[in-house]
């Protein structure tokens, strides 16, 4: 019997990757993923606390590479542990973050890095968007 992925994401792609290209002709993308050659980015514009309701993120360096603190406060407080991410560039302003796993269902999570139309700094992962703070 074959062991099914824990995460949501892959275990619809194992049960309907097969399915929908042999009945509809559909292909699933590739899962989201870094390149083989990440581009080279600077960091400091995204470097800094982002806050939306019951989570801060913070986003360092550590070792010449991005790396973010994704953590639940206020009301989700306890709801997990902090959980740390690495960024690993895909494009100038959106990043694969490793090391979320189950948490989020997939070996990658997007995280994009973009700026509103008053100048506000924020940063998008799992669609949600947290405003840049400090």
């Amino acid at each position: 019997m074959e062991v099914l992925p824990d995460g949501a994401r892959e275990l619809y792609a194992a049960l309907y990757r097969e399915l929908l290209a042999d009945l509809t002709g559909v292909t699933m993308p590739a899962p989201f993923a870094p390149p083989a050659e990440p581009p080279v980015v600077d960091l400091a514009p995204f470097l800094g606390t982002y806050r939306r309701e019951g989570v801060v993120v913070t986003v360092t360096e550590r070792t010449g590479a991005g790396h973010a603190v994704y953590e639940f406060v206020d009301g989700m407080k306890g709801f997990s542990e902090p959980l740390e991410i690495d960024l690993l560039p895909v494009t100038e302003s959106v990043f694969a973050g490793t090391g979320v796993g189950a948490a989020f269902s997939e070996d990658y999570m997007s995280v994009v890095f973009s700026t509103l139309q008053d100048g506000t700094g924020c940063v998008y992962i799992g669609m949600r968007c947290g405003l840049k703070i400090a």
